[in-house]
């Protein structure tokens, strides 16, 4: 009883919420839940308490306490969804909802299938549903004094219908014809004036005369409805009164004694009931406490094991930008150890994930597998018809052929005279003939690719962090915040320093080709000629050396300072000569000058190679290493290789990746065209935006 008792309690505490504020309200409320808790009659009356809304578990307490009246009439009530489940209603046999605000009745009412008596009367439904017809133990349906338009003629399926009150519809003129399926309907009370089907002059005879009248629409033979069986005394009723009064021995406190113990046995048994079943749901219940106790440890573990994991990914991306930030200060073995670490730590989790996915995937894998087979078995029906089909097919294809091969020789004609004017237009124009050489000045100049190689590094590093803090933010970690502000601060300086930098460098060279036009003589096509000689001079793989050069020689080539001199290096690099056969000669022959800048190319050219193979050793040109294997010696275009993504998404659209960098926070969060929306502070941290800086990570 203790477990039905605080149940109770807790749904007093919802009416109660609901209920109207007033007290004579909250007491009427009480004191009925008090008499449906502690009564054993089969009534539950919440009737006239002013309830706009049910509070759950009251349909659930009709089940448990089996009660067969549920009575919600004179309330504001719109809905039953908050009550529960309709389904535990099953053994309900009258249900009252009438005076209320009603617009529609639930479909989930198919479950109350011991119902015998529906009250609706008083309220605004317009319709009433189909699964009205799974009521199949249903006698009295009051619907009087609502909106309905028509009567639904699923109606005429209600088999044990006895009783249906229609009256006080005023949009409701006709009666449908299926309704004379209803063969035990006895009584239909309606407004006699207001219907055409059936006419006047039939509805007031009475409801056998509209019967018939719906029969011979529906050219059906009407049959009278048989008689209730309720209404039927029982045959031993009266004998046995008889007998109780004719036998002298036994007197009316005998009498009176054999019913007191006969309501007492079955007040026990109720009982014994009772308990038996609220205790069965304090087991029920304990197991389900059990059960999302295991869940919720188990998703705390999960939860810790994610958080060590993130202080570790932490603690490595803080060493990296640490490291990265003082470079200069360290010895490039050190860097490099600290690269091929990170690069192993990637691909042993890389190697996780993919078993991880494979196992989860295989059975899938396995029931897609056999569907196809299935499917390939029933393409061999298909075929015969496929190749039936075929020869129509191809004719038609030849017609559809020729014809498309007039459209697209008209088409192409149309094409070459628009590309001969465009190119035309091109030749005369020279702003177009200026940003295409500038274009190609970015392109070819070896200090703007190195710039832009050092952006895309400190943009990289940016990403890097907003999505450490993204991953914090997502399970409530606070540590470390003025750390990653400092760094965040520190890499935006470096990046603006570099754009400034790669500003000038193209003001520079754009100045540098205006003199040459202000000394030329022909200045008519000076700019297409100067793209014509910078495309003569400059080797061809050099205009796409930033897609096919390995990152990792050019690291190599930026740490010892000569990624200036990589232009020289694009006939060396890009031939069938072995890295290890490059001398200082070759160099000088190929217009590396300087003695420093020879010695530090051959330097990063071995460390390429020794990263490359595994193997250590001092010089190309003082010992004889062991020979690299032929792929890495010849060549350094870059392989695809499986690289840690940093790249997040922007946390506006969740579907681009960032693209700009937020000034002063230095959070890269967003992407461009969610940047360009009336956005004042960052999505982030909510600080002010003074400017966006946008960066593309290579």
């Amino acid at each position: 009883m203790g477990c039905a008792a605080s149940g109770v309690n807790r749904t007093i505490m919802m009416f109660n919420r609901h209920a109207h504020n007033s007290p004579e309200y909250r007491a009427i409320l009480d004191r009925k839940l008090y008499i449906a808790r502690e009564s054993p009659e089969p009534e539950f009356d919440l009737s006239g308490c002013n309830l706009r809304q049910l509070p759950s578990g009251i349909f659930s307490i009709c089940k448990v306490f089996r009660k067969d009246y549920l009575y919600l009439q004179n309330n504001k009530l719109k809905t039953l969804e908050e009550g529960g489940q309709l389904a535990d209603l099953q053994l309900v046999k009258t249900l009252n909802i009438s005076k209320n605000n009603f617009t529609q009745i639930p479909k989930s009412i198919r479950f109350l299938l011991s119902l015998t008596e529906l009250y609706l009367q008083e309220n605004q439904i317009t319709y009433l549903p189909d699964e009205i017809k799974f009521l199949q133990t249903l006698k009295i349906l009051d619907v009087s004094r609502n909106n309905l338009k028509k009567l639904n003629p699923v109606l005429g399926q209600l088999k044990s219908l006895r009783k249906l009150i229609i009256i006080g519809n005023k949009d409701l003129t006709e009666i449908c014809k299926e309704l004379c399926l209803a063969s035990n309907l006895c009584s239909i009370e309606l407004d006699c004036e207001q219907f055409y089907i059936p006419p006047p002059e039939v509805t007031i005879m009475g409801t056998e005369a509209i019967m018939k009248f719906l029969c011979f629409q529906a050219n059906i033979t009407y049959t009278p409805p048989v008689p209730d069986s309720d209404n039927i005394l029982p045959a031993y009723g009266g004998n046995q009164a008889v007998d109780l009064f004719t036998k002298p021995k036994i007197t009316w406190e005998e009498a009176e004694q054999a019913v007191q113990q006969k309501e007492d046995q079955i007040y026990k048994a109720n009982q014994v009931q009772r308990e038996k079943m609220l205790s069965n749901v304090l087991k029920e219940q304990l197991s389900l406490d059990i059960e999302i106790s295991k869940i919720h440890e188990g998703r705390e573990l999960e939860r810790q094991m994610l958080i060590n994991t993130i202080q570790k990914e932490e603690q490595n991306i803080e060493c990296l930008i640490n490291n990265f930030i003082g470079y200069d200060k360290l010895k490039p073995e050190i860097i490099q150890q600290q690269l091929a670490h990170e690069q192993l730590e990637h691909d042993h989790l890389l190697e996780i994930t993919r078993q991880n996915y494979d196992n989860i995937k295989r059975s899938d894998i396995l029931k897609t597998m056999q569907q196809l087979l299935e499917e390939n078995c029933s393409v061999g029906n298909y075929m015969k018809y496929y190749k039936d089909n075929l020869n129509d097919v191809k004719k038609n294809l030849l017609i559809q052929e020729t014809e498309v091969d007039g459209k697209l020789e008209q088409l192409l004609n149309a094409k070459d005279q628009l590309r001969e004017g465009q190119v035309q237009l091109l030749l005369e124009d020279q702003d177009v003939q200026k940003a295409m050489v500038s274009s190609l000045l970015d392109q070819v100049d070896a200090r703007s690719w190195s710039l832009n190689q050092e952006i895309s590094l400190v943009s990289s590093h940016l990403a890097k962090l907003s999505v450490i803090e993204q991953e914090k933010r997502k399970i409530n970690i606070v540590d470390n915040y003025n750390e990653l502000l400092e760094q965040r601060i520190h890499l935006v300086t470096l990046l603006d320093d570099l754009f400034i930098q790669k500003n000038k460098r193209r003001k520079q060279l754009i100045d540098t080709l205006h003199e040459a036009e202000n000394e030329s003589n022909n200045k008519t096509d000076f700019w297409l000629q100067s793209y014509k000689k910078l495309l003569d001079c400059a080797p061809p793989s050099l205009l796409s050396i930033g897609k096919s050069l390995d990152p990792l020689l050019v690291n190599y080539l930026l740490q010892e300072g000569v990624i200036h001199c990589l232009p020289f290096l694009v006939n060396i690099l890009f031939s069938d000569t072995s890295l290890l056969n490059i001398t200082a000669q070759d160099l000088k022959l190929s217009g590396v000058s300087l003695k420093i800048d020879q010695e530090n190319i051959i330097k990063a050219i071995n460390k390429y190679v020794v990263s490359k193979n595994g193997n250590e050793f001092t010089s190309l040109n003082t010992s004889a290493p062991p020979l690299p294997s032929e792929d890495s010696e010849i060549g350094v275009l870059s392989q695809i290789e499986n690289n840690m993504s940093v790249d997040g998404e922007c946390v506006i659209c969740m579907e681009c990746k960032s693209q700009v960098v937020f000034v002063p926070c230095g959070h890269m969060c967003c992407c461009q065209s969610c940047s360009q929306k009336d956005i004042t502070s960052c999505p982030m941290c909510r600080s002010n935006i003074e400017r966006i800086i946008k960066v593309l990570i290579a």
